[in-house]
């Protein structure tokens, strides 16, 4: 064999090697495809439990509104039950729009890894939304029972002091239970981001 059927021979095996390689990498990539689109599925599965709470939320502060069983004698006392309310909706809205944008995202191929990028930000964005959903939630549903509970109290420091750190104390140790358990923790975020990293490896 001489010099050129031998260089013609390793260019064919080399156009070989990156034919075998390039389809690797697109078989790769679309195993990563589905497993992200897998994860989105998921996601919005899951969104229906916390529209499910939310709702709920939504009808029983429009009970308390409308039927005050908690025998409330001034208007300030229903001020938490309307912040409450107001909260709920607001997440509700939230759940919607993220449901929403979840249904319109397209993993394509060929543009994986901006596509996957872009789910991550607004992913970020929405739990980063409802956190504060739920705590501001934990702190009006603290308050909730406080004007029932400071007519036991004659009017004075006993009273101011419980109305103040009740509350406060009462959401403290909710946040803190929240977060022990892992409620904060957006296990779909920390999925993404391992697909995400996974794809940068194969770029």
């Amino acid at each position: 064999m001489d010099i050129d059927e031998l260089k013609a021979t390793w260019k064919r095996h080399e156009q070989k090697l990156d034919s075998t390689e390039r389809l690797s990498h697109q078989l790769l990539q679309l195993v990563l495809r589905n497993r992200s689109n897998g994860t989105i599925d998921n996601m919005i599965r899951e969104l229906r439990l916390a529209f499910s709470v939310l709702t709920g939320l939504v009808l029983f502060f429009s009970a308390v509104l409308a039927g005050n069983p908690f025998d409330y004698t001034r208007p300030i006392h229903f001020l938490p039950a309307v912040c409450y309310l107001i909260i709920a909706v607001s997440g509700l809205y939230f759940l919607v729009k993220h449901r929403t944008d979840l249904q319109k995202t397209r993993l394509l191929t060929h543009d994986l890894y901006h596509a996957l990028a872009d789910l991550i930000l607004f992913r970020a964005q929405h739990t980063k939304l409802m956190k504060r959903v739920w705590m501001l939630a934990m702190l009006a549903g603290s308050m909730i029972m406080v004007p029932v509970i400071a007519r036991k109290f004659t009017d004075g420091w006993q009273n101011t002091l419980l109305v103040i750190l009740f509350p406060m104390v009462l959401t403290a140790v909710s946040i803190g239970l929240a977060t022990l358990a892992g409620m904060f923790t957006d296990r779909y975020l920390t999925e993404l981001k391992g697909q995400l990293q996974e794809l940068e490896e194969l770029r």
